[in-house]
């Protein structure tokens, strides 16, 4: 069973973050550009939460598992990472108080977190949007090893574990970048689209109207913008959003899923895009109003190509099994286009 609804939603969050970070890229456009978007991560992390469990076999064993989330998220960050070192290192100066350093690269290739040098305050790897794949890979980690216990223990076990983690942590406190990491409610998140699909395998459904009012009910929520933890903030409505799109009719649009699977590789590229789009494209529109949204245009339209293009001619190029037999039997693969493409959450 395929899930299209969450294959849109994610090309509409991946298309979120695009937008937020367009909004800074030039600082003449920024007053004309209401800045939002960045809730398309808490989206994904509510999905990868949810396509966890939904994929979830009594017989997974936690090495295979976990050696295949590698598999399946690593090449691509990598290319990127290294990517991002080699540019830092001829032409830094496409990328605005960005530069190289070996150790920061080395973190983040291996996603250890730490105080980032060219963003003061936060924990972000050499690739910025990487932050959230910090958090997947630690997700990964906590999932992989509940899976030496029984399948109907498994969410528990990792809502407990998730939930004591973050306690300790803020027991410990300190400045350093890892209780920093582990403090971040956004964890929770995860715990929400693991329950949403704990609830849907069990056979809770509603109609398509329940299903567009959870949707509605969620848009709202998050346009309140209540002075609330961030997992309240924006956890909740991500949640509220993922369940409704659970409910809905969806017809199958070959380029609407082609643009869920592309969404990794839109989120991973479009900061490189945005980069020469900053250079290319002000001296030729100008300022003012129309100029700005001109750019946000010019610019979605080329990040969401690249995406695509990375996504076909790279990401898939990198996941074929011979690439990387060392790391993964063929026999423990999950095939493009079944059930666990959309797994592909950042």
């Amino acid at each position: 069973m395929r899930l299209h609804a969450l294959q849109y939603l994610r090309a509409i969050a991946a298309s979120a973050v695009v937008y937020a970070h367009t909004t800074g890229q030039h600082e003449p456009y920024s007053e004309f550009l209401p800045y939002f978007g960045a809730f398309g991560v808490d989206i994904f992390f509510v999905i990868s939460g949810f396509i966890m469990v939904w994929i979830a076999r009594e017989s997974d064993a936690p090495l295979p598992f976990f050696v295949n989330r590698i598999r399946r998220v690593v090449p691509l960050y990598w290319f990127f990472t290294l990517l991002m070192a080699a540019i830092l290192l001829v032409a830094p100066e496409v990328f605005r108080n960005s530069q190289f350093e070996i150790i920061p690269l080395i973190k983040s290739l291996f996603f250890l977190p730490y105080w980032s040098s060219i963003h003061p305050g936060e924990v972000w790897p050499l690739v910025a949007p990487g932050w959230s794949l910090n958090y997947e890979m630690y997700f990964y980690l906590l999932f992989a090893l509940s899976l030496i216990v029984k399948l109907r223990w498994r969410v528990p076990a990792i809502t407990i574990a998730i939930t004591l983690i973050f306690a300790s942590a803020m027991a410990v406190g300190g400045t350093s970048a890892t209780v920093s990491f582990l403090t971040e409610s956004i964890v929770f998140e995860f715990i929400f689209g693991m329950w949403l699909a704990l609830s849907f395998k069990r056979g809770m459904r509603l109609p398509a109207g329940g299903g567009v009012c959870l949707i509605i009910a969620g848009i709202c929520l998050y346009l309140l913008d209540p002075p609330v933890p961030h997992v309240f903030r924006y956890g909740v409505p991500a949640a509220l959003i993922v369940a409704g799109c659970l409910y809905i009719k969806t017809p199958e649009s070959r380029f609407g899923v082609l643009l869920g699977d592309s969404s990794y590789a839109l989120y991973l590229s479009h900061i490189f895009t945005l980069g020469i789009m900053s250079k290319l494209l002000p001296p030729v529109l100008g300022g003012g109003m129309t100029a700005a949204w001109l750019f946000v245009l010019i610019c979605f339209i080329a990040c969401v190509i690249v995406g695509i293009v990375v996504h076909l001619a790279i990401d898939n190029w990198l996941l074929r099994t011979e690439r990387l037999h060392i790391l993964i039997r063929r026999d423990t693969t999950i095939k493009e286009g079944t059930a666990p493409s959309p797994n592909r959450a950042l």
